[in-house]
C-alpha cells in the first residue's frame, strides 16, 4: 500500500513538473528570454527524473518501492539544479 501511493504521489509531481516546464516554455515563446527556456528545460529534466524514478521502482522491495535514495537520481536533480543556477548567472551578467 505504501509503495501503491508512493507511486501516485510520484506521478502527480511528475505532472507538476510538467506543467511548471510547460508555463516556461509559453513565455519563453512570448517573450524569447532565455531564462524561461532554461527553467522550461530544468523542469522538463525533472519531470524526465520522476519518470526514471517510477520505471525502476520495485514493488516488492522492503524500503516501500522507493529508490529515492540512490545516486543515480541526484544526477537528474543536479543537472537540473545547476541550469537553474547558470540561467541566474548568466541573466545577471547580461543586465550589468
Amino acid at each position: 500500500m505504501k509503495a501503491l501511493i508512493s507511486q501516485f504521489m510520484s506521478g502527480g509531481i511528475m505532472v507538476g513538473f510538467l506543467a511548471s516546464g510547460y508555463f516556461f516554455y509559453r513565455f519563453w515563446q512570448k517573450t524569447r528570454d532565455s531564462l524561461f527556456a532554461v527553467f522550461a528545460a530544468a523542469f522538463l529534466i525533472l519531470a524526465i527524473e520522476r519518470i526514471f524514478l517510477l520505471a525502476t521502482v520495485n514493488i516488492g522491495d522492503p524500503t516501500g518501492g522507493t529508490h529515492e535514495l540512490r545516486g543515480y537520481v541526484y544526477w537528474f536533480r543536479f543537472t537540473a539544479f545547476m541550469l537553474i543556477i547558470l540561467a541566474f548567472i548568466m541573466k545577471n551578467r547580461r543586465s550589468q
